[in-house]
């Protein structure tokens, strides 16, 4: 049987996973699970993260792409939202290998619907046939995006969610400069983790083209700002000293700068979009 991009999410049992930035200090982000059980009660939930930093819809894409590929198929909400109750619309997308991603059209959604299969089709939630009894203009969350999980976990075909969307409208994430030039990849900081590991944008490919492959140990120099590091190419923590300074593909093939039980943000006084030069030492 084909798949159907307009049909039901999927068979039993149906999963609807929550990412937000509400943090756990207020009911908010318990309140989104019961809002689908209340609706839906034989789905499944799971709480990716509330812990986003507020307002950043990167770092929420970020997080959406790294976890989502990792978990079954399902219907994902995510709320990194500073425009809610403003024009920006709630769409929800399916994707290529059969979730569906609901949330604003603020560039959140789209990283996420490429790493699961590309996006196929996607409407505008605007069938109130769907939400959610209360009707707040500031908690798109619980009101919207979580009942209309729920609807589509207890088998509301992705047609009947509301207006089509033509894929070519819907926001994108801004695209982030890698320039490779001979012996040189020129970058940014994209993101700094928990740890205050510098995430640049670009992978092994992009390095691999500016550098020739590279073998753990290898010296490197890296730029930051006006500030030199000299570092190496490593492939885990445990390659440097307590301290010291590492280049290497991160868990989601990302390049990153660390420091061994260290924050390389602190220690080079990085911030996101800190230019980036790396080369060899």
């Amino acid at each position: 049987m084909s798949f159907d991009p307009l049909g039901p999410l999927h068979a039993e049992p149906r999963l609807v996973t929550f990412m937000t930035d509400f943090g756990l200090r207020d009911p908010s982000a318990g309140v989104l699970s019961g809002v689908v059980l209340g609706i839906a009660p034989s789905a499944r939930t799971l709480d990716l993260t509330h812990a986003i930093p507020p307002y950043d819809v990167e770092a929420g894409a970020e997080a959406l792409v790294e976890s989502l590929v990792h978990l079954p198929v399902g219907a994902h909400v995510a709320v990194v939202d500073p425009g809610v109750g403003t024009q920006r619309r709630p769409i929800a997308i399916r994707c290529g290998r059969g979730d569906v991603l609901i949330g604003p059209d603020n560039g959140l959604l789209p990283p996420a619907a490429a790493a699961l299969g590309g996006a196929v089709a996607a409407v505008i939630l605007d069938d109130e046939r769907w939400w959610g009894n209360s009707r707040s203009h500031t908690f798109h969350g619980r009101d919207l995006f979580a009942p209309v999980a729920a609807h589509l976990a207890a088998g509301v075909p992705f047609g009947d969610l509301g207006t089509p969307l033509a894929l070519d409208t819907i926001v994108q994430m801004p695209q982030l400069p890698i320039e490779v030039v001979p012996g040189e990849l020129r970058t940014v900081v994209r993101i700094i983790d928990g740890f205050g590991t510098l995430v640049f944008a670009g992978g092994r490919d992009d390095i691999d083209e500016a550098l020739g492959a590279l073998e753990a140990g290898e010296a490197l120099a890296v730029v930051i700002g006006a500030t030199r590091v000299d570092t190496v190419w490593a492939h885990r923590f445990g390659d440097v000293a307590e301290g010291e300074p590492l280049c290497y593909i991160d868990s989601t093939g990302r390049l990153a700068l660390a420091v061994n039980r260290g924050s390389a943000a602190e220690r080079y006084g990085a911030a996101r979009r800190s230019p980036i030069s790396i080369t060899r030492a």
